[in-house]
């Protein structure tokens, strides 16, 4: 399977393991999102600024709606983390799309491979191309005591996977600076070329 882009991702595993309930976190202007073939699918944005006229299903920030709506809902069987691409933020929206998870299920991460130092610096201090340190939360995340393993695809900017169908990862040694992730990127982020791998 040649993946190219998140929403080729999220639909491919949409449909290999018949999921039902989607949740996007972050959408943008929306063109992701409207891609996205499933059966239910919730968004949540503030929508703010460039996309204000974007729809989101829940306009506010993903800590409000996991506080307040996200028991509305059935356990998500896929959840795409796109929002504030700042890495204290991305651990929180993992911590709590796990908890709001089905067996399972899967989080999609975007922006996990900034190829340059300034593409992940925070804030964000010019335009153009900017991942943020999204990276930061895979690291991490693959050094926790989770169960769930966690792995990123080499497209589309890395495209991180977290789910108990991944093999849970061995922890390494690490730091969080953007030379130590140049040095060592297949390790930090278990960096992978193909989906043919992991599912």
């Amino acid at each position: 399977m040649n993946i190219k882009f998140r929403h080729e991702l999220i639909n491919y595993l949409i449909q290999q393991y018949n999921l039902k309930n989607y949740l996007e976190i972050g959408i943008d202007d929306g063109s992701n999102y409207n891609k996205i073939i499933c059966v239910n699918k919730v968004s949540v944005d503030p929508a703010i600024g460039q996309y204000s006229h974007a729809k989101p299903t829940y306009r506010m920030t993903s800590d409000e709606f996991f506080e307040t709506k996200s028991k509305e809902c059935e356990p998500f069987d896929i959840v795409f983390i796109d929002g504030l691409h700042h890495s204290d933020q991305v651990d929180k929206d993992i911590a709590n799309s796990i908890s709001n998870l089905s067996d399972g299920g899967f989080i999609i991460l975007h922006d996990c491979n900034p190829l340059r130092k300034e593409e992940q610096i925070i804030p964000r201090n010019k335009s153009g191309r900017w991942n943020g340190d999204v990276w930061k939360s895979v690291v991490r995340f693959r050094n926790s005591p989770s169960k769930l393993g966690c792995v990123v695809l080499n497209t589309d900017e890395g495209l991180g996977i977290i789910s108990n169908r991944i093999s849970k990862n061995k922890k390494f040694k690490y730091n969080l600076e953007y030379e130590f992730l140049e040095q060592n990127r297949k390790e930090c982020l278990g960096l992978l070329e193909s989906i043919n791998s992991i599912i």
